[in-house]
């Protein structure tokens, strides 16, 4: 018998990582008892010596693949991917097999979808981590439950989630779950049910499903030097945060407050004392944790907030002024603030998200009086609109530049390939003050699609005159456009495999994503392999690495320059690179600047590396002496 496939899913829920042995007939015994004590009840013991034949179902070349290689040592298969269903859900596990002896092979299966929901999960640095299921019972727990609470996380597990705070805080904690909007559980200072009744701040994200869940976290109020305090966020980050608001459709304001003559005020600044400085600026809205409010450096001295209409902005920017100016050598600072309601005024989501993707270009360059908010929303995007003419001219006349960034391989920096990177001609008639608002303009007069054939075609010269393999940055909405796909498959015909790549980026979402992940398969089997571009950076990217079969993963920068400052940082990029595996991708390091930074990314099993380290963007690739191809 073979386990049903709703029992399947089960075990895939109550196992996200399954150790198992079994031999080549399909006699299976599980190694780890925890998860026998859990199973048998479920399946009975009959079941359980059949799971081999369940995941043969799904895998069917699985047994074949064991009997061929059985005599041969170590792996078989290296985290195969495994796309199926069970039940009325998609499943995507990701199975590995080795070889223990002639006649008995290790398996490990993953369930992708889960590990990526508790990898966002685990991110958060929180002194717990518990899942919760839609009545409020904790179906799963980590973190510091003796120093805090006096029992293993394992006691906690079929709890309810109201037991591990004071009685007089439960209503509070209900409240706060019942009102999570945008997936977004507002953080909310409760107190733990201990004898010191330790105040807390709790936090997380609600996820809707067939069945609802939440995954809350935990953590010390900044007073406490706990890492639930408000932190900084870069610029990416606080612009999809920014987007995640408006697609909330929550009542919302930015405020953008802009420290003039940055450099200047600053100068004296070693760079311990920029850190310090900019860690007290993220503490700055965590005086009233309730509000929910979140900070983030757009640009050199240019910090956005967002927060509930209401905020007092004007505070903010006071506080901001007088911390800076406690840091500053000359005791002086001057602050301007302005700020925006989020209100869509009739515009579409998409156009509303357009247009604060512009306004925070527009201040991260130029600072707020370039940031344009007359007329709200609505406003900038009539500005942008103006400017279509202009941005169409560019893009047909070809009035912008390549530049070539290498790619090379960690263990003996051979160059694997180069990343293309837009640059636009300067002059009086481009209406951006830089790339990145060029970009987001484009984007937002919905050019996309036209720019991204405009540098496909530059790019294939490149390719042809220097044979060398090049990655093309493709935008969302372009792979959603079945033209496009024909039209890189067309140009991949006439290439070797691998010569041509693309980088999806997650600048404008994908809306049908069982549609992309098709188009995707069909460039990767014409020989053009996909990357998954500033991995971690955005809310989407979990999904996407979920849902769609890429060859690469590219980890934001953010997380490798975190990952040489702390052990937390460094179990970010592992798990990001362990994600990957699962998923049957490699992983490729953004903005490595030090051979320390290089060596810790190949110690952590990042396979290839970018930045300055190995090579500034340069207007043509080198030679393609030593180029190695992707492996298929």
């Amino acid at each position: 018998m073979t386990i049903p496939h709703e029992d399947l899913l089960r075990v895939v829920d109550l196992l996200p990582i399954g150790v198992m042995t079994f031999a080549p007939d399909g006699t299976l015994t599980l190694r780890n008892g925890m998860a026998t004590q859990l199973l048998m009840p479920l399946l009975g013991e009959q079941a359980l010596d059949n799971i081999f034949f369940a995941l043969r179902h799904l895998c069917p070349e699985l047994a074949a693949t064991v009997a061929a290689f059985a005599p041969k040592s170590g792996t078989i298969l290296d985290q195969r991917r495994i796309d199926g269903r069970a039940g009325p859900r998609k499943v995507t596990l990701s199975l590995g097999v080795n070889r223990v002896n002639r006649g008995t092979f290790l398996a490990t299966v993953r369930d992708i979808t889960r590990l990526t929901d508790m990898a966002t999960f685990a991110f958060a640095g929180s002194d717990l981590l518990i899942e919760v299921d839609g009545d409020g019972r904790i179906g799963w727990a980590g973190g510091a439950f003796g120093p805090l609470l006096g029992r293993t996380p394992g006691q906690a597990i079929g709890q309810s989630l109201g037991d591990l705070f004071a009685p007089r805080d439960r209503e509070s904690l209900a409240k706060t779950l019942a009102t999570g909007t945008r997936g977004r559980i507002a953080p909310t200072m409760l107190r733990l049910a201990n004898p010191q009744e330790t105040r807390c701040v709790v936090t997380g994200l609600a996820l809707d499903g067939p069945s609802k869940r939440y995954f809350v976290t935990v953590g010390r109020p900044p007073e406490q030097g706990g890492e639930a305090e408000t932190t900084l966020k870069q610029a990416k980050d606080f612009g999809i945060e920014a987007t995640d608001w408006v697609r909330g459709g929550q009542a919302a304001v930015l405020g953008l407050l802009d420290v003039r003559d940055w450099e200047q005020t600053t100068a004296g600044l070693d760079r311990i004392h920029m850190d310090v400085l900019r860690r007290e600026i993220g503490r700055l809205a965590g005086d009233n944790p309730t509000e929910g409010l979140v900070v983030g450096e757009v640009g050199d001295g240019r910090f956005g907030v967002l927060g509930p209409v209401g905020t007092d902005l004007q505070r903010l920017g006071d506080a901001l002024r007088d911390l800076v100016a406690s840091f500053a050598p000359n005791g002086k600072a001057e602050v301007k603030g302005s700020q925006l309601d989020l209100d869509p005024a009739g515009l579409s989501l998409g156009e509303s998200v357009q247009a604060l993707r512009v306004v925070l270009s527009r201040f991260g360059a130029a600072g707020s009086d370039a940031a344009g908010l007359t007329g709200g929303l609505s406003g900038i995007i009539e500005q942008a609109n103006s400017h279509k003419r202009a941005l169409a001219g560019f893009i047909q006349g070809g009035r912008f530049a390549l530049m070539f960034q290498p790619v090379v391989a960690l263990s003996d920096r051979v160059v694997h390939h180069y990343e293309s990177l837009l640059r636009p001609n300067s002059g009086p008639d481009n209406p951006a003050a830089d790339t990145q608002e060029f970009v987001t303009l484009v984007e937002a007069v919905g050019l996309s699609l036209a720019l991204d054939r405009a540098v496909l075609m530059r790019a294939l010269s490149t390719i042809r005159e220097s044979r060398v393999s090049v990655a093309v940055n493709v935008s969302g909405a372009s792979i959603a456009d079945p033209a496009f796909t024909d039209q890189l498959i067309a140009a991949a015909a006439g290439l070797p495999r691998g010569q041509l790549l693309i980088e999806l980026t997650e600048t404008a979402e994908i809306a049908d994503l069982p549609a992309a992940a098709a188009r995707i398969a069909r460039l990767r089997d014409a020989g053009v392999p996909v990357c998954l571009d500033d991995f971690g950076a955005g809310s989407a990217s979990f999904r996407y690495l979920r849902d769609l079969k890429v060859d690469v993963v590219k980890i934001d920068g953010a997380y490798v320059r975190a990952a040489a400052l702390s052990d937390q940082g460094r179990a970010f990029v592992a798990s990001m690179r362990e994600l990957a595996s699962a998923s049957g991708a490699e992983t490729i390091a953004e903005m490595v600047e030090t051979e320390a930074e290089a060596a810790l990314m190949s110690e952590l099993g990042v396979r290839y590396g970018q930045g300055w380290l190995f090579g500034k963007p340069a207007p043509a690739p080198a030679p393609a002496a030593g180029l190695t191809r992707w492996r298929y």
